[in-house]
């Protein structure tokens, strides 16, 4: 089979940290290296908001109608809902390439537009959705749970589901030691549906009822002051340790190291010009990692996570006041249960596999279609 190449369109890249940098950044490690489905270049975004092609050789400043001069892909695959209103240009620019999106759904249901001016919320919804139903191929999701909010708002467009997206490399230089105290680690940043006072507050209650724990957070955001205020508030400064941003490998190590990984994001309507959606946990990479390192996981039944976490793995637990959720979980951390062992479930090069399947299936059925 000749080569299928690649043209990824990237909003943002590593060093950034949030899922969908990450997923950029081991995309292109993953096909830039492949001789079957080869990485020809990347279409990102630069500070000035200008669309950028990088290849192997240079990085330049590009004018998507242009393209055609540099590059003639098989497979568009885009991680970001950025280029939403160029998306029929860039559809006319590439007819005959597979147009693929992957989305954990929540900036689907946000549909910011940057050039047009829509000013209901809904119509901009209406926007995307026609957008994508008529342009794009195939959705890549990461949940049942996604893929049922996406339904619900109207998208027709075929779903593939790929669960993962975790550096399981990472776990392997790690070397488990015996906590002195009960180690509990979350890695979220801090913004209102991750929920950091709630699990602040149960860790007060835990405390206070004379259990031994020490909580070690990483990451930032709007709300890291508030939740520094909180742990002075609550005389919480020997229980919890603020880590600051780590790296993904960071991130890992700390996961290997900790006995429960926790973590209680919630459903957060969230206001918009002309409306409001609800922002929530479309899976959570974290807590793939967690299964993956074999750490015990203590996850609210929000969003997709029920699909991943089952009773051997972790608890999920029901939000509520801090009092109800620390009553849930004093059985729980009396007596962990033991780690489980690593995982390549949710490996990327399983997710990688996956995209592999879908470029050469999607492929070869275009080709026998226009036979036709």
């Amino acid at each position: 089979m000749r080569p299928l190449n690649i043209l990824f369109f990237a909003d943002r890249l590593p060093p950034l940290i949030g899922g969908m940098e990450m997923h950029a950044g081991y995309f292109i490690e993953h096909f830039t290296a492949s001789p079957r489905f080869p990485l020809s270049g990347v279409i990102t975004k630069n500070a000035a908001g200008k669309d950028c092609l990088i290849t192997k050789d240079s990085r330049n400043l590009i004018n998507l109608k242009r393209l055609p001069a540099h590059l003639s892909p098989t497979v568009v695959f885009f991680n970001s809902g950025r280029w939403i209103e160029e998306l029929s240009q860039i559809r006319d620019t590439f007819p005959k390439a597979i147009f693929i999106y992957r989305t954990g759904g929540n900036e689907i249901l946000k549909a910011p537009l940057i050039y047009q001016k829509i000013l209901d919320h809904s119509l901009r919804q209406s926007y995307w959705v026609k957008q994508l139903n008529s342009l794009v191929d195939i959705l890549i999701t990461n949940s049942g749970y996604t893929e049922q909010r996406l339904l619900k708002l109207g998208i027709t467009c075929p779903f593939v589901r790929c669960v993962g997206g975790v550096n399981t490399a990472a776990f392997k230089s790690v070397k488990r030691t015996r906590n002195k105290y009960l180690t509990i680690f979350c890695a979220a940043r801090f913004v209102p549906y991750k929920n950091h006072s709630l699990l602040l507050s149960v860790i007060h209650h835990l405390v206070s009822r004379g259990y031994k724990l020490r909580l070690r957070f990483a990451g930032d955001g709007p709300l890291l002051l508030h939740a520094k205020e909180q742990v002075l508030r609550d005389n919480l400064s020997s229980v919890v340790e603020f880590l600051g941003v780590l790296d993904n490998k960071e991130v890992c190590h700390e996961i290997m190291r900790a006995d429960v990984y926790m973590q209680l994001s919630t459903d957060q309507i969230t206001e918009v010009p002309g409306g409001s959606y609800i922002h929530s946990e479309g899976m959570g990479r974290s807590i793939l990692e967690a299964l993956s390192a074999g750490t015990f996981v203590v996850v609210s039944q929000s969003g997709a996570f029920p699909e991943v976490v089952t009773g051997d793995r972790g608890v999920l637990v029901e939000l509520g006041d801090a009092a109800h959720i620390a009553n849930q979980l004093m059985s729980v951390f009396k007596n962990i249960p033991i780690r489980h062992a690593f995982s390549e479930e949710f490996s990327w090069a399983r997710v990688f596999n996956r995209y592999e399947e879908l470029f050469r299936d999607n492929h070869e059925n275009l080709i026998n279609y226009r036979k036709m």
